[in-house]
């Protein structure tokens, strides 16, 4: 008896890219909630790290393109690049100057490896596991790598695995406070895989997961991993 040969592949059902000047961000903090999106709590964004903005919002946006999508069964991967450096930068700088009393009690929460994942899990209603992965320059790599290993985990209908980085370095004060906010920005990319998908949009076939991805910049990297899916499977 003859076998048929599957392909091993992530399907990708929505793919959002975000990029925002650093100077810009903390209007996003506050702007309204994009069209068809889950609402944010009040203030939910005041105290988060800036990948953890752009990528919340990200994540809204591609939500806000599924009409009548539910995702409160929906898990995050989030795969941020040295998330927090801004907000560790002035906390440093703080406590040299003015001692234990001066360190936020936001630093831990919204600036460590996993802050990323559950600002967008706890922001938008998502009831599945959320981690973070990587933290480093190869953290799109190692989220792919940790979505093909989770992708088929029972009682989750999808997963967001949701990238980030800080573009170009910004100069910091005495006070850890950029000073050219307007030379860095903030990319940050949203996929949302659904193995039981019966249309995706694009696939992620498993060689490319797997591969170490080389080619600069976020958004670049992600497109260079994502085929396109042929009409007949997307009907």
């Amino acid at each position: 008896m003859s076998s048929v040969h599957q392909p091993c592949r992530l399907p990708v059902v929505a793919y959002e890219p975000l990029s925002v000047l650093l100077a810009e961000v903390d209007d996003l903090r506050t702007a309204a909630d994009p069209e068809g999106s889950p609402p944010l709590p009040k203030r939910f964004l005041r105290h988060a790290d800036e990948q953890s903005v752009v990528a919340v919002r990200a994540v809204q946006q591609a939500l806000a393109a599924l009409p009548g999508a539910d995702c409160s069964r929906h898990g995050v991967i989030a795969a941020p690049c040295q998330a927090g450096r801004i907000a560790s930068s002035r906390t440093l700088s703080q406590y040299a100057a003015g001692g234990g009393v001066t360190v936020s009690t936001h630093i831990v929460p919204q600036a460590s490896l996993h802050a990323l994942a559950a600002a967008v899990s706890v922001g938008l209603g998502m009831h599945g596991p959320s981690l973070g992965v990587g933290g480093g320059p190869q953290a799109l790599h190692e989220g792919l790598v940790t979505a093909a290993a989770l992708v088929d985990t029972p009682g989750v209908e999808g997963w967001w695995l949701v990238a980030s980085e800080l573009v170009g370095e910004p100069r910091l004060d005495g006070e850890g406070q950029a000073t050219n906010p307007g030379a860095a920005r903030v990319d940050a990319v949203a996929l949302l895989l659904a193995p039981s998908a019966a249309a995706p949009q694009w696939w992620i076939p498993m060689e490319h997961a797997a591969a170490t991805v080389s080619v600069d910049g976020l958004v670049a990297a992600v497109e260079h991993v994502l085929v396109a899916a042929p009409a007949r499977e997307a009907a």
